[in-house]
């Protein structure tokens, strides 16, 4: 059961004093006394930090109120910070703002904490060969974690088999016609329909050779834009020109529509896939 009552009591607040420092609508903080509602684990860290207690003890699953997780994370407060605010939820927002304009040099010396200052000790002891050894570690496990968090969240898009500009015919509608592809998940990512790699440099400068293009399907574009149009049974990508579908490279020829001509635009280009 939680113990939220009489630790929220004992501190000598309401609970709707409690709910606002919460962040959390006032009747779901009632509905957590009231056993009515669970807690997500989020929400336990945070009334466990607001407690200054472990969260067993929040649960009423142990008699020890501090347990080792919480002196390592007040070790981790600025001591000012902690006696201000009185519990690690507060004093953790307030460190976190007021860190978030700091220099690095300025970081360190009010930041540091005791277990880290336990290891710098530790390595002033060390001799050239264990410095160097534990400097390796460090750098492989800073470079594996730098590289797992700078990774971009990526998306899945349907890909056509066929290149636009080297001549194509392909059905939208068709499965056999198309592949997928990851790419990286943007605005534009998200908002198109399907993904078409570009052969040869009829659109440069603005676009080159292997470059992937992002389409929006719709069956007509502005004149000026660029889309992907189907000309008697081959695929280009072009900027529409009202009677004719225009080259960029002016080393190619326009496309000038002649009369029986089929024509059909499958989709406006949007973007470009960014190399990861």
């Amino acid at each position: 059961m939680l113990r939220v009552k009489e630790l929220r009591e004992e501190k000598g607040l309401n609970m709707r004093q409690t709910a606002i420092s919460l962040g959390i609508p006032y009747t779901t903080y009632i509905s957590y006394e009231k056993g009515e509602r669970e807690p997500n684990s989020e929400m336990l860290i945070s009334l466990a930090d607001f407690f200054n207690c472990s969260i067993d003890y929040l649960l009423g699953r142990s008699e020890e109120r501090i347990d080792e997780e919480v002196l390592g994370k007040a070790l981790s407060v600025d001591n000012d910070l902690l006696a201000k605010h009185g519990n690690l939820y507060e004093a953790q927002k307030a460190q976190a703002e007021r860190d978030a304009g700091l220099s690095i040099e300025e970081l360190f010396c009010q930041t540091v904490s005791r277990p880290e200052i336990e290891h710098i000790t530790k390595y002033r002891t060390l001799d050239g060969y264990g410095k160097r050894a534990v400097d390796e570690i460090l750098k492989i496990e800073y470079e594996r974690c730098s590289t797992h968090a700078e990774a971009e969240p990526t998306i899945k898009i349907k890909h056509s088999i066929y290149k636009a500009s080297a001549g194509f015919g392909f059905d939208l509608e068709d499965r056999d016609e198309w592949d997928e592809i990851e790419i990286p998940d943007t605005p534009e990512a998200n908002e198109a329909d399907f993904a078409v790699t570009i052969y040869g440099n009829s659109m440069e400068p603005i676009y080159h050779d292997s470059d992937i293009v992002l389409v929006k399907i719709q069956d007509r574009v502005n004149i000026g834009e660029t889309g992907i149009f189907i000309v008697n049974g081959q695929g280009f990508i072009k900027q529409y020109g009202g009677d004719r579908l225009i080259s960029v490279n002016s080393d190619y020829e326009d496309i000038v529509f002649s009369e029986g001509d089929f024509i059909k635009c499958a989709g406006k280009v949007i973007g470009t896939v960014k190399a990861s």
